[in-house]
C-alpha cells in the first residue's frame, strides 16, 4: 500500500462496514479509514476538523489517518455511529448551500453591496432582507405558479429530438423529413385536444400563453375594423389580456372590467348584466395566477350561451391541474401554457371551437391552419403534448396530493403567525397554490430573505421584485397591501412534507427578525 499504509492503528470490528465507508467518503480519505481514527474524531473536535480541512493534501490527510489523536475517555459504538451519521448529514446540506450560492450568490450579495451605505430602503423603497443559519439547509422551489421545471420524461424528450431521434424537417416540406415532423405536430395536437376532449383540428399552437390570449382577443376583435364592439373581462386578469384590452380601448373598442368578490372570483350575474347588443367576446380567467383562485366558467359560460356571445377563458393556471371540458362549460375559446405543467417554455396553444372564426395574428405561410404563420417549433410542440398527457394522467392524484400538502401548510403558517391573511377562495382554488399576507411585514425583504435560504417564492405587493407598486389583483380584492406583505407560495411535483417543514422553520425565524 505505500505510503497508504496505516500505523500504530489498531483494526478491530466494532463498527460496520458502512460506517466506516461513510466516514471515509466525508473525509475523502484515499483508502478505508480504521475504526480508531472514527472514535478520536468522535472524540476529539479539533482532530475531527483537522481532518475536513485536509481534503486535498494528500499527505497531510494521510498523515492525520495514520496518527488518530489520542483519546481521553471512551466512546461508545453507539456515539461513533451517531456522530457520522450528523456530520454525514449536516456536510451533504452544506455541499447543498455551497452549490447553491455558487449559482445565485452573485445576486444576493449583490443587495447587501445596496445596503451597505447604511440606506434601510434600496432603490424600489424596499427593507433589506435577513439571512439565517440554517445546518439543514435545502433548496425548495415554490413558484410554480410563476413557470416550472422540465420533469425527466420531458427533457427526454427534448432532448431525443435535439440528437435528431424526431428529425429535424420543416412539417410544411412535401418529403418524408417534412412528413415526419408533421405526424409528430398532429400526434401533439391529438394529445393536448384529448386532455380538453375537444377535436384535434381546433387546438393552434402558439408562442407562449401570452401570444394565446393575444391571438384569441384580437382574433375576434380584428373582425370588426369598422363597427368595432364591446369586450367584457375582469380586474383581476392577466397582465396579457389586461393589456389587449387595454390596447383595444386604444383603437375604439369598449371594454368592460368587471368588479371581483373579495376571494377573486366574478359574479355571472355581472356578466350577464354587462353584456350589449355589441359585445363581441367575453374573457374570463379559469384560475387566478396571482391568488389561485377558480370561477365558475361554467355558469359563466352558460350565460355566454344564452346571450350569444363568444366565451373565451385563460386557462393556463389551471390546465392540467383541474378538469376542464369545453363542451360542457360553454367554452368557445381556451388559451394554455406548456411551461406551467412541466413542460418547455415558448409553447402554448389555442382552442377555438368548431365555427368560430379568427383573424390570424400573424401572416405568412399559413401554418397552424393559418392561424399563426411561421414554421412549427416541433421540439418544444413535441415536448409540450407529452406534458399535457402526463399532466392529464395524473392530475386526479396530483390534485389530492398537493391539497394535502396545501392544507398542512396552512396549518402550520397559522401557528407561526396567526394573523396571517389567506388571498383567494379557501375553497375554490387551485391546489398548488397559497397567497398569504403576513402583518407589518415588507414583501419584498421576505421574499429575498426566502432565497437566502434557499427557499423560492414570489412577491405579490408593493416591493415585489422588479415592481414598485401594488398587484393589481390584490387591488381588485381589496386587500390591505399597506400593512401587509403577501407572498405566492406555488406548490409543484417535487414539493413534499420536509419541505414545507423547512419553509415553516426558517419562515418563523424571518419573519421575528424582519419584524425589528
Amino acid at each position: 500500500m505505500g505510503k497508504y499504509k496505516t500505523e500504530n492503528v489498531t483494526l478491530d470490528n466494532r463498527l460496520d462496514e458502512s460506517v466506516r465507508a461513510n466516514f471515509s467518503r466525508m473525509v475523502h480519505a484515499p483508502y478505508p479509514v480504521s475504526e480508531a481514527v472514527i472514535f478520536s474524531a468522535a472524540e476529539n473536535p479539533d482532530y475531527f476538523s483537522n481532518l475536513l480541512t485536509a481534503a486535498g493534501k494528500e499527505d497531510y490527510l494521510i498523515y492525520l489517518l495514520n496518527h488518530p489523536a489520542k483519546r481521553t475517555r471512551s466512546v461508545t459504538e453507539d456515539e461513533a455511529r451517531e456522530f457520522v451519521t450528523t456530520w454525514e448529514k449536516r456536510l451533504y446540506h452544506q455541499r447543498l448551500r455551497n452549490a447553491y450560492y455558487k449559482s445565485f450568490g452573485t445576486y444576493i450579495s449583490a443587495e447587501s453591496k445596496r445596503h451597505s451605505a447604511g440606506d434601510i430602503y434600496d432603490e424600489q423603497g424596499c427593507k433589506p432582507s435577513v439571512g439565517i443559519h440554517t445546518e439543514d439547509f435545502r433548496e425548495v422551489y415554490l413558484d410554480h405558479n410563476s413557470t416550472t421545471y422540465l420533469r425527466p420524461e420531458v427533457q427526454t424528450v427534448m432532448e431525443d429530438y435535439a440528437a435528431g431521434k424526431y428529425g429535424f424537417g420543416n412539417p410544411g416540406s412535401t418529403h418524408p423529413y417534412g412528413y415526419l415532423a408533421m405526424d409528430y405536430v398532429i400526434d401533439s395536437r391529438i394529445r393536448i385536444a384529448n386532455c380538453l376532449n375537444v377535436p384535434p383540428k381546433r387546438v393552434y399552437f402558439a408562442g407562449s400563453g401570452s401570444q394565446a390570449n393575444n391571438m384569441a382577443i384580437k382574433g375576434i376583435a380584428f373582425q370588426y375594423p369598422d363597427e368595432k364592439g364591446h369586450f367584457i373581462t375582469s380586474k383581476a386578469e392577466h397582465a396579457s389580456v389586461l393589456e389587449t384590452m387595454k390596447y383595444l380601448e386604444g383603437i375604439g373598442f369598449e371594454v368592460t372590467y368587471l368588479d371581483v368578490d373579495s376571494d377573486g372570483i366574478v359574479n355571472p350575474d355581472d356578466v350577464g348584466r354587462a353584456v350589449r347588443e355589441d359585445t363581441r367576446l367575453v374573457s374570463i380567467m379559469t384560475a387566478n395566477n396571482e391568488i389561485g383562485s377558480v370561477n365558475d366558467i361554467g355558469r359563466i359560460g352558460a350565460v355566454c350561451r344564452d346571450h350569444g356571445v363568444p366565451f373565451m377563458t385563460d386557462a393556463v393556471q389551471a390546465f392540467g391541474k383541474i378538469p376542464i371540458n369545453p363542451k360542457e362549460s360553454d367554452i368557445s375559446i381556451l388559451t394554455c401554457s406548456a411551461h406551467k405543467i412541466y413542460g418547455p417554455k415558448g409553447i402554448g396553444a389555442v382552442y377555438a371551437e368548431e365555427g368560430l372564426s379568427l383573424v390570424p395574428l400573424v401572416h405568412g405561410g399559413g401554418q397552424e391552419f393559418g392561424m399563426l404563420s411561421g414554421t412549427e417549433n416541433v421540439g418544444h410542440i413535441v415536448a409540450f403534448g407529452k406534458a399535457a398527457e402526463l399532466a392529464a394522467a395524473e392530475m386526479h392524484e396530483e390534485h389530492a396530493r398537493l391539497k394535502q400538502l396545501q392544507e398542512y401548510f396552512l396549518s402550520e403558517i397559522g401557528k407561526i403567525q396567526p394573523a396571517y391573511k389567506l388571498n383567494g377562495s379557501a375553497e375554490r382554488r387551485i391546489p398548488n397554490n397559497l397567497s398569504i399576507s403576513f402583518p407589518g411585514m415588507d414583501s419584498g425583504a421576505l421574499v429575498r430573505s426566502l432565497g437566502k435560504a434557499g427557499i423560492c417564492t414570489a412577491a405579490s405587493s408593493a416591493c415585489a421584485s422588479k415592481n414598485t407598486e401594488t398587484s393589481h389583483v390584490l387591488k381588485a380584492i381589496g386587500a390591505d397591501a399597506e400593512h401587509y406583505g403577501t407572498i405566492r407560495f406555488g406548490l409543484g411535483l417535487r414539493t413534499n412534507k420536509e419541505d414545507i417543514h423547512y419553509v415553516v422553520r426558517c419562515l418563523k425565524e424571518i419573519l421575528l427578525k424582519l419584524s425589528y
